[in-house]
């Protein structure tokens, strides 16, 4: 009888828990690029079938980060300053994304300023 609970409990709970392809069709409508490719990045191996939504929300995360960084340009040795909750989210998907990182990590340190 233990056992039998044991396995509903644990049936009904993984039942209740919504796919990553959901998850991810939820956060493409309400989230930023950033939390979204984030998402992606750490549940690649579920999203194999969403590859190219994956894909494009990377591509604008990595827009949007090109386009802060740009106004670097403009500012000449000022600082970027950032909203501290969207820096936040451009931080993790830095951390998670490992290419994007790589190319982008040291150099939003240097550059950039939340608030």
């Amino acid at each position: 009888m233990a056992t039998f609970l044991v396995v509903s409990i644990t049936t009904s709970l993984t039942q209740c828990k919504k796919s990553a392809t959901r998850q991810l069709d939820e956060l493409l409508e309400s989230q930023s690029s950033f939390v979204s490719a984030t998402f992606c990045e750490k549940n690649k191996n579920q999203l194999v079938d969403r590859k190219d939504d994956c894909d494009q929300v990377t591509k604008s995360a990595k827009e949007e980060i090109d386009s802060i960084l740009n106004r670097k340009l403009d500012l000449g040795i000022a600082p970027v300053i950032v909203d501290k909750t969207k820096g936040k989210e451009i931080e993790e998907f830095l951390q998670i994304h490992t290419q994007m990182g790589i190319r982008y990590w040291e150099i939003w340190k240097a550059n950039v300023i939340l608030e």
